[in-house]
């Protein structure tokens, strides 16, 4: 089993313009949702394996694009990674027939999952992200660059 979650938790929820005053999330840019809006702790695990990110700051829309990225990436056969904008950090995808080799470099701990599996864990992610936030900030739900989430 494959689990991404996001928790608006963490020392840096705080600090995501989301929270600025006069910020519109209806036209706030693509660059800003994705590297300064919805810092989140993000929790990720395959199976019995614990690759969630050891800091509080991860932006929740730079991991969506990305995991989205790196899910066209492997159904091409391609290897491919998640680099976090906070630091040098990776976590590395590599194709292996119809699964995938996951590690990171912030922990030894590595696994193999199915690419479908991954790619229904992201969805799954994307919905509650999407419907959470779209609830809580109804003018984010109005942007029009979430739609490229959906495609």
């Amino acid at each position: 089993m494959i689990e991404i979650e996001y928790r608006q938790t963490g020392p840096y929820v705080s600090h995501g313009r989301e929270n600025l005053e006069g910020v519109d999330l209806a036209v706030v840019s693509r660059a800003d949702l994705r590297w300064y809006c919805f810092l989140s702790d993000l929790s990720f695990t395959i199976g019995e394996v614990e690759l969630t990110p050891p800091w509080s700051w991860t932006p929740v829309f730079d991991f969506l694009w990305s995991m989205k990225g790196v899910l066209e990436h492997l159904e091409r056969f391609k290897h491919s990674t998640i680099g976090f904008t906070e630091n040098a950090e990776l976590i590395e995808f590599a194709p292996d027939g119809g699964k995938v080799q996951v590690s990171c470099t912030y922990t030894t701990a590595g696994t193999t999952c199915e690419l479908a599996g991954l790619k229904d864990a992201w969805l799954g992610l994307r919905h509650a992200v999407l419907t959470k936030l779209g609830s809580e900030y109804p003018r984010l739900a109005a942007n029009p660059v979430l739609a490229e989430l959906r495609l």
